[in-house]
């Protein structure tokens, strides 16, 4: 068929877990406490904090995208499989 649209559906399965993976990491990546004496301590915890606050969104995004890839997949296959039952003839 010209023009046909495949999707792979294990795929966007297999991404929605490895994209679970990645975001579990984030959450799990902690940073340095800075119990320093010296005038950069405070600096250092403060981009410590920053990272903390990205580390958490980015960790709540590719969750989100991880969700909506697996909902697509099961999505695809229930569509396609109700398409191909409705098929009860082909004419040329």
């Amino acid at each position: 068929m010209a023009n046909g649209l495949e999707v792979d559906a294990s795929g966007l399965r297999i991404a929605a877990a490895t994209s679970d993976d990645v975001s579990a990491t984030l959450k799990a990546a902690a940073g340095g406490d800075s119990c320093s004496t010296y005038p950069s301590g405070a600096g250092v915890a403060a981009v410590n904090a920053a990272l903390a606050s990205v580390r958490q969104r980015q960790s709540s995004r590719i969750t989100g995208q991880a969700d909506d890839l697996s909902v697509s997949g099961a999505r695809y296959d229930t569509t396609d499989t109700d398409g191909s039952d409705a098929i009860t003839t082909v004419s040329v």
